[in-house]
């Protein structure tokens, strides 16, 4: 059993598990003014950093989820120029924005299943990251004839989302000689999965692959961070049912890792893009952790003691 102060909190630190991507791993905490990126690039002018110019362009799809704040964070904390694909209201993404001085940053407005926007947020960039995902698949309401008069569609399956939308990425890519693709995935994409998103995260892989080569694959495990919903959930969850239930009794495995890792391991890649050419990228923390480990130590943070419930392996979707 985990308890607060040893156990999940030594593991649940920033993993060293894609430090060596970094140039140089600093012997201390890093200034806020200091970059991750110690190596200047042919061309860069300033002192690297948030207010230099690094001279290279990145195009960034999905930057408003979990991971997309980190990534960006560590775009502006280097002085890349960002191009943020918009899919709503550009107040939604106002935070982005913090992390890079002035003039570092093109908010576009783009539609995954309109071409010609895409192409208008790629633009004149020199690698494109693709975060776009989602654990659920959208629905939108349609009036009906009968009772109850409304209706539901699919709006976005997994399918498009994991599959058409990355390949068409990747299409667009080599139509307009883009550098690099860089492509998040997950550590639990397979053919075989139960899951139907694990399921089609696999096939996105192979579709990229297909169409761009030498395509770099980020494959992270769980992450967890601010925002998280891993341990957040969890907290949550118990909070709204009293208790937590947990499939099988929670006997799973995972390595969590810190989105600040994952984050930064892109970003390496983007800057050594031709080490990484054609790459698998595995993100994973330093340490095994079942589920039922993981609902413990939450349950021992939040001092609410709630009992673990277990649902069946059969039941589970």
């Amino acid at each position: 059993m985990l308890s607060a102060t040893r156990g999940m909190t030594t593991a649940l630190k920033r993993s060293g598990a894609f430090r060596a991507l970094s140039t140089k791993t600093p012997a201390a905490a890093p200034s806020l003014y200091t970059p991750t990126l110690t190596d200047a690039r042919v061309g860069e002018a300033g002192p690297g950093g948030r207010s230099s110019n690094s001279t290279l362009r990145i195009a960034v799809f999905g930057a408003s989820g979990f991971l997309g704040r980190y990534v960006a964070a560590e775009l502006g904390h280097n002085g890349i120029t960002t191009y943020f694909a918009n899919r709503g209201d550009d107040m939604e993404m106002r935070h982005l924005k913090v992390p890079f001085d002035l003039g570092k940053t093109r908010f576009v407005f783009y539609e995954p299943r309109d071409e010609d926007s895409i192409r208008e947020v790629i633009a004149d960039a020199d690698v494109v990251i693709n975060l776009i995902g989602k654990y659920y698949e959208s629905y939108y309401p349609y009036q009906t004839d009968s009772f109850p008069y409304v209706g539901y569609k699919k709006n976005y399956s997994f399918e498009e989302v994991n599959v058409d939308i990355p390949s068409k990425l990747a299409r667009i890519c080599l139509d307009m000689q883009v550098d690099h693709f860089i492509h998040v995935s997950s550590a639990s994409a397979s053919p075989d999965a139960r899951s139907e998103w694990s399921r089609t995260k696999f096939a996105g892989e192979n579709a990229v692959k297909e169409i761009y080569p030498w395509a770099t694959i980020i494959r992270p495990t769980q992450m967890f961070g601010r925002q998280d919903r891993l341990l957040n959930y969890m907290a949550r969850f118990s909070r709204w049912y009293l208790s937590q239930y947990l499939v099988d009794g929670g006997k799973s495995l995972t390595q969590p890792v810190w989105v600040g890792d994952v984050a930064r391991a892109i970003v390496n890649v983007a800057d050594n893009g031709a080490n990484f050419e054609g790459k698998y990228v595995d993100c994973f923390g330093p340490k095994e952790y079942n589920y039922r480990e993981m609902a413990e130590y939450v349950d021992d943070c939040t001092r609410r003691n709630y009992p673990i419930r277990d649902i069946p392996y059969e039941w589970a979707p």
